[in-house]
């Protein structure tokens, strides 16, 4: 493992954090007009510069804004390192509180999907990969192009309609049943009410992880040093660990860490269909409310997700194939 690459590569990651925090701040303050106006949003903005502008200046003063740019900047990295991005307009508790709660129900259906379907849409991929036209891949390919193509609140309430509605074997909606459920019986009621999202999840990223390994694995096998390797008299298994998976481990961990990426954020219309309380149904509501605290968190949270999930891929490269090379670093 080459140690100054993957400190080139941490460092590029905190380079490129500190850029979205930057920018975080420049969002509302670089708008037009007043920022309390962007901050509380112009219904809040005008109620309270009508009846109540002491109260007003009381949120620019606590804010900051009444500084010069250069103080409200180091206020706000001081703030962001501390996680203290103050209350939510809409509910008036902690940001932080509000979106680590949403996220940890997020985290829960994306998950196990991520897990599940790595494996399967991997393993399936390189098998229609493998033998391109064949009955595997007649078979399969048409089922995961279907899935892929439909739009995921369109399958959502179908699901919904059919198993929910109709059958009546998942709950319509929320994450856990009513009553004060503890212990096992809360945890079961849980699982339940995840069946269907998490199933949903999974299927779509099973689809996209077969497709993405058939496409890579069959343009592999197209390629002379595949069939070099056969005519040195190595086994099929031989061939498919040392040469082919080799070559299309790179964009799958790729696609699977950018599923990691968004494991906070990656089921926003899933999340809204299923009544969920994730961090999608959050900021599909904080935009509906103008919460823009929470907005402004929920931003660099996910933002600091998909940086971490891509310095990782690029980690893992290096753990894979050792004949990749650093920055600066020549055969």
């Amino acid at each position: 493992m080459k140690l100054a690459y993957i400190l080139q590569r941490i460092v590029q990651a905190a380079v490129i954090l500190f850029v979205i925090i930057t920018l975080n701040f420049c969002l509302v303050r670089g708008m037009p007009g007043d920022p309390m106006l962007n901050i509380l949003g112009e219904s809040d903005y005008h109620l309270l510069l009508a009846n109540a502008p002491d109260t007003l200046e009381e949120l620019r003063a606590y804010y900051g804004l009444e500084k010069s740019l250069l103080d409200q900047y180091w206020t706000y990295l001081k703030d962001t390192s501390r996680l203290n991005f103050g209350y939510s307009f809409h509910v008036g508790r902690p940001v932080t509180e509000i979106v680590f709660y949403h996220a940890k129900w997020s985290f829960l259906l994306v998950f196990p999907a991520i897990l599940i379907a790595a494996p399967l849409g991997g393993r399936l991929g390189l098998r229609a990969g493998w033998k391109p036209g064949g009955k595997f891949d007649a078979v399969m390919t048409p089922i995961f192009l279907f899935i892929n193509s439909i739009p995921s609140n369109c399958l959502a309430i179908v699901l919904l309609m059919v198993l929910a509605y109709k059958a009546r074997l998942f709950p319509l909606s929320g994450m856990v049943s009513g009553g004060n459920l503890t212990g096992m019986s809360r945890i079961l009621s849980i699982i339940w009410h995840m069946v269907l999202p998490v199933s949903m999840l999974t299927a779509y990223r099973t689809a996209s992880n077969f497709l993405l390994m058939k496409s890579t694995v069959s343009q592999i096998r197209q390629e002379e040093y595949i069939t070099t390797a056969f005519s040195k008299g190595l086994l099929q298994h031989e061939v498919l660990n040392r040469h082919v998976l080799i070559n299309a481990l790179p964009p799958f961990i790729t696609a699977i860490c950018m599923q990691f990426g968004y494991i906070i954020s990656g089921a926003m219309f899933v999340e809204v269909v299923f009544s969920w309380r994730g961090m999608g149904s959050l900021i599909y509501a904080s935009v509906g409310s103008k919460d823009y605290p929470i907005l402004q968190f929920c931003f660099l949270l996910i933002s600091f997700c998909v940086i971490l999930s891509n310095m990782l891929a690029d980690i893992l490269y290096v753990i894979i194939d050792p004949r990749i090379k650093g920055w600066g670093e020549h055969e």
